[in-house]
């Protein structure tokens, strides 16, 4: 792109927020069963009766059987997928097939599963999930002792460490990574890699560990491979399909994989098998988001559709839009809990890299679009190792260039880079599905201390990880081997 180029791109954001990539509307979903957004149904939508009384039927089906409520949780720890490649792609006809058992089983073929938007609300849980017993965790007393497949010894109890009325985004200290600002981060990748890398390890991954882990004692299910006995488990991973959906769904290209998965059963208790490949697209699968129906963001962008060479223009840039690395360190550091830790990096490009411009693509309502921004600045953490002594329910939050860096430093600061935790166990990540990286995007504090001219080559990647249980922070550490600086 020349200057000439650049400088149109750039009036053209200043006064239009999203732009343009096609201006055909996709047709109607037809015959489609939508998913709501659970945090616009009133107290009494029909939904919450209904779920209850799925979950009572399956509850009444004897635990051998798949389709029961045990068996269904089962499939969790024996066959789950987390850190690999198929962690989206996983979890989305376990979803599928589980929604179709609860609407056969109360004779509901509409039945659908909400997805829990994070950053609504504050992320509350809704109170009919405290205030319907078969929705509350508590009532059924489900063991949560079990050794699985994939997920080794778990030892957890009914109880939800996330009280009535209070959401994930209420700590101030480990609830960034459910804002919408986080979210939009992530929906902006443009690999695959990242963005589900970044889903998994930041909401997905913080999710189970705030409504899971309470300030003393065992686990609660959702903080273990038994979460799915937990009733809100199954809108926690709604959302997280809702993301990638809706990424999907811009034009971004989800990485195809050979797997097979074979674990399931359909609403009759038969073997169905899926791949990987065959999940991508959610539409043929029967569903869809209301996010793509009743949307009216559409209607606020008045602007007419830019000109076939300006579509051009940013089409060229996607195409050109490949990560480039600026820096990168080799020096293992041990991040203890409670206990600030920085990695000192030399950027010596950073201020061109974040004046130069990115396309990626984009959904507004049911359109795609192509959009433009300056460049994102990622962080890469390579070969991080599984936390040792009592990890359980660590929250890792990241800052850049933090003077004043504290485990009370919030997420709301300007300083504040991102946020991960870690959801599995030690037997998945010795058999290779954790460990490989972890991708943060530190743009928006290096934004803010640009603007400053506070910036400069030498950069301050800083953790602080935070514990929930005071006995366990002593000894609660992990190790980061290698970290990366690239711009995409």
């Amino acid at each position: 792109m020349n200057k000439r180029q650049f400088l149109y791109l750039s009036a053209q954001c200043a006064a239009i927020p999203v732009l343009l990539g096609s201006s055909n509307l996709w047709a109607a979903p037809v015959n489609l069963k939508v998913r709501r957004n659970l945090m616009s149904l009133p107290d009494n939508d029909p939904f919450f009766a209904q779920y209850a009384q799925a979950v009572k039927a399956m509850h009444a089906l004897p635990g051998t059987d798949l389709r029961s409520w045990w068996g269904q949780a089962t499939l969790h720890p024996n066959y789950c997928e987390h850190g690999t490649p198929n962690f989206a792609t996983w979890h989305r006809p376990y979803l599928l097939m589980f929604e179709s058992i609860c609407a056969k089983l109360i004779g509901v073929p509409s039945f659908t599963l909400p997805y829990w938007d994070w950053s609504q609300k504050q992320g509350i849980i809704p109170n009919p999930f405290y205030d319907i017993q078969e929705l509350n965790v508590e009532y059924w007393k489900d063991p949560g002792i079990y050794t699985g497949k994939n997920w080794g010894p778990v030892d957890s109890l009914p109880l939800r460490a996330l009280a009535r009325g209070v959401g994930v985004q209420a700590d101030p200290i480990r609830g960034g990574a459910f804002t919408s600002k986080n979210l939009q981060n992530i929906l902006k990748q443009t690999q695959f890699s990242n963005f589900t890398n970044m889903l998994e390890g930041q909401p997905h991954n913080t999710g189970h560990v705030i409504v899971g882990f309470p300030p003393q004692g065992k686990p609660g299910h959702m903080g273990s491979g038994l979460s799915p006995l937990d009733p809100i488990f199954w809108m926690h991973h709604a959302m997280v399909d809702f993301m990638w959906a809706r990424w999907h769904k811009a034009g971004n290209v989800t990485q195809d994989n050979p797997a097979t998965y074979k674990m399931f059963v359909d609403a009759d208790g038969k073997p169905v098998t899926f791949t990987s490949k065959q999940v991508h697209d959610f539409e043929a699968l029967g569903y869809t988001y209301d996010y793509f129906i009743d949307s009216g963001a559409v209607k606020f962008l008045s602007a007419a559709p830019f000109s076939n060479n300006f579509q051009h223009v940013l089409a060229s840039q996607l195409a050109k839009g490949k990560p480039k690395l600026l820096a990168q360190l080799n020096t293992a550091v041990q991040v203890k809990a409670n206990t600030p830790t920085a990695f000192p990096v030399k950027v010596t490009s950073l201020l061109q890299e974040l004046q130069e411009s990115r396309v990626f693509r984009t959904v507004l309502g049911s359109e795609q679009r192509l959009a433009s921004e300056g460049k994102r600045i990622l962080a890469v953490l390579k070969q991080v190792s599984w936390p040792e002594g009592e990890q359980q329910g660590l929250v890792v939050n990241a800052f850049v260039n933090c003077p004043y860096l504290t485990p009370a430093t919030s997420s709301d600061d300007p300083h504040y880079a991102g946020s991960f935790s870690f959801f599995g166990s030690a037997q998945m990540s010795h058999a290779g599905h954790h460990g490989a990286s972890i991708v943060l995007d530190i743009t928006a504090p290096l934004l803010a201390q640009a603007a400053q001219g506070r910036l400069d080559e030498r950069v301050q990647l800083q953790f602080v990880s935070i514990h929930p249980q005071a006995e366990g922070s002593a000894k609660a550490m992990f190790q980061i081997k290698d970290v990366e600086i690239i711009s995409v």
